[in-house]
């Protein structure tokens, strides 16, 4: 099996990106739980797609997209907000997946020198991932803010076996 990678997201990525959002899981996590209207997803996808400052990843393993990722940045912080297709939680992605955005912020948005995530406290498997990355935990109310400090990584799970950095998909 091969490696996960990251690809940006594209046009073609609106209708998947819709129905990742509208999980049942997903909303249930989300800070706000209430359906997301298709006419207004698609408004939302075309603006962060040609945002400076938001960057879209799907996750990938042999072309099958698995979840995705995005980072909102503000000065030199970025702010995560990810999921995994519901087919695919508890193996293992979301920590992968985190791993590897890490390095795609580095090469992407280098001036970008702490990420940030915030999780609802009901929400056990993410706050799992970002402590087992090493991010910093800081109670709020109702929920945890994770942050950590950018430096030069080495390669995570199949960074260095693509040969487009950490956003781009593999060559072919």
């Amino acid at each position: 099996m091969s490696e996960p990678y990251l690809r940006r997201a594209n046009e073609g990525d609106v209708d998947l990106l819709f129905r990742w959002a509208n999980d049942n899981t997903v909303r249930e996590n989300a800070f706000n739980t209430q359906s997301i209207a298709y006419d207004d997803h698609v408004k939302w996808f075309a603006h962060k797609l040609t945002s400076d400052d938001s960057a879209i990843y799907i996750y990938c393993q042999e072309d099958m997209p698995l979840g995705q990722a995005r980072v909102d940045v503000d000065g030199d912080c970025g702010m995560i907000s990810y999921s995994i297709d519901g087919r695919y939680r508890l193996q293992g992605h979301g920590g992968r997946l985190l791993a590897l955005l890490e390095a795609a912020v580095l090469s992407d948005t280098p001036h970008v020198k702490l990420l940030t995530g915030q999780v609802k406290k009901t929400n056990i498997a993410s706050q799992n991932k970002f402590e087992q990355l090493k991010y910093e935990r800081t109670e709020k109310e109702g929920y945890f803010e994770y942050a950590k400090v950018l430096q030069t990584l080495s390669a995570p799970y199949g960074i260095a076996n693509n040969p487009n950095g950490g956003g781009n998909p593999p060559n072919k």
